[in-house]
């Protein structure tokens, strides 16, 4: 440790020394400076903590472009968002969530489509893009029919899919006139779990639809998003050229989904070319409130499992602002929104997740993305020990110049820590039990 110790005060003093030397016509150059300069040197006190195996992380091994974290505004069921709640949710300063993806409801009642106006204005001109879905369709497009096992089923009739295809395009161009873009539309919110009131389509009815129907949509299609990641809905898709040619992203929740069946072959095999999007999550689950620690954890681990092991390029909360979501009901951000942070605010829109060593240590998640200047690392400890962490990084395509992390934790919310010692492409930490941390690695 001395010689990274040695490496990185003597980058400090160097700094220090040319500090007169910067233009005072060059803010970026100044606050860089500065932003050394009166950082503390961190370096990692290894007493008492348990050695956890070297996290390797290897750049030129690549995998899955992100699309974005956010999270469900719906005004019909719980309010709309109040303007600071929309800044906390789509800003990404000081106790912001950085949410990059808006997911609306599109309500049967086009009088009502008026009410995600400013929610929808703020998050894009945040930079978010925004994706909708139906749960139900206009009362005279929808009929009641006979399903086993199943109370009062509803679907769409099979002689109003030309309207209803025509529905869904009328709200995004109702949208568009009030200058609002629409990424992309699901037609069908959870259509396997009729049971809830909205509903229900067979995997015909999904391709008749598809095939049929959709081309009148005028934005990205989605497919409809299953209840638990239920492949039947999928694979018929994947397996059709003509249907997969009018899919651009593959959507669906994972309520009851194993980690073990995140992943996909199929789509592997066939997708290429195609988004992979969870569309909706509360995780672990809606009882507790969202600061329940170190219960909040759970949601992160979960987020990571969706990346490392579903290779999803997009994860969307539920309701945004909810006593169990990242935003609770006076307008704070929770500990699992702060969870939900250590990703969406780091790991940003383009950045392409890359290989690292998923499980160093028992209770620990890792997960690892790059731009052309920057590594992020994600780490979570879910376990009772402190672990000595060694990172060593491989392929980078640059030349470290400053390694931060910011970590949650009991007592600390995304806390901010300082100019980390490195030597070359390693650098060591403390994972603190029950936390979790986010390892930035600049050029500059």
């Amino acid at each position: 440790m001395g010689q990274i110790l040695k490496k990185s005060l003597c980058l400090v003093l160097a700094v220090l020394m040319l500090m007169p030397l910067v233009s005072c016509g060059s803010s970026t150059a100044e606050e860089e400076v500065t932003k050394i300069r009166d950082d503390e040197l961190f370096t990692p006190d290894y007493t008492d903590t348990v050695e956890s195996g070297i996290i390797e992380v290897t750049a030129s091994t690549e995998y899955q472009t992100i699309i974005g974290f956010g999270g469900t505004n719906f005004p019909a069921w719980v309010g709309d968002l109040t303007e600071e709640e929309r800044q906390t949710a789509f800003g990404n300063g000081d106790d912001e969530l950085g949410f990059t993806i808006l997911r609306l409801h599109i309500d049967p009642d086009s009088e009502k489509w008026a009410d995600d106006l400013d929610t929808a204005k703020a998050a894009q001109d945040a930079g978010a893009i925004i994706m909708a879905s139906p749960w139900t369709a206009p009362d005279d497009m929808m009929e009641s029919y006979e399903k086993a096992g199943e109370d009062n089923p509803i679907r769409i009739k099979h002689d109003k899919y030309a309207e209803y295809a025509e529905h869904l395009n009328d709200y995004v161009t109702f949208m568009k006139e009030n200058g609002i873009d629409i990424y992309a539309i699901s037609f069908q919110n959870e259509p396997d779990l009729s049971n809830s009131g909205w509903v229900s389509w067979t995997t015909e009815e999904i391709m008749d639809f598809i095939l049929n129907y959709s081309d009148v949509i005028d934005c990205m299609l989605m497919t409809p998003e299953s209840f638990n990641y239920d492949k039947e809905y999928y694979d018929e898709i994947l397996n059709n050229e003509e249907a997969l040619e009018k899919i651009d992203i593959f959507a669906t929740h994972l309520y009851g989904t194993k980690v073990s069946d995140f992943s996909y072959s199929l789509f592997e095999e066939l997708g290429e070319g195609k988004e992979l999007w969870v569309t909706e999550m509360i995780y672990p689950n809606s009882t507790s409130v969202a600061d329940k620690w170190p219960e909040a954890l759970e949601t992160a681990e979960h987020i990571s499992d969706a990346l490392t092991e579903g290779n999803f390029q997009a994860y969307v909360w539920w309701y945004i602002r909810r006593f169990y979501g990242p935003i609770d009901e006076e307008g704070d951000v929770t500990k699992r929104g702060y969870c939900m942070a250590q990703f969406s605010k780091y790991v940003r829109p383009g950045y392409v997740r890359i290989d690292a060593t998923e499980e160093p240590a028992d209770g620990v998640s890792v997960s690892a993305f790059k731009t052309d200047d920057q590594i992020v690392i994600v780490v979570i400890n879910n376990s009772e020990n402190d672990y000595e962490q060694q990172f060593s990084l491989s392929d980078l395509g640059f030349d470290i110049g400053y390694v931060e992390a910011y970590t949650t934790s009991k007592t600390q919310s995304l806390a901010r820590i300082g100019n980390i010692s490195y030597s070359e492409n390693t650098f060591g930490y403390v994972l603190d039990s029950y936390s979790i941390t986010t390892f930035v690695i600049s050029e500059s």
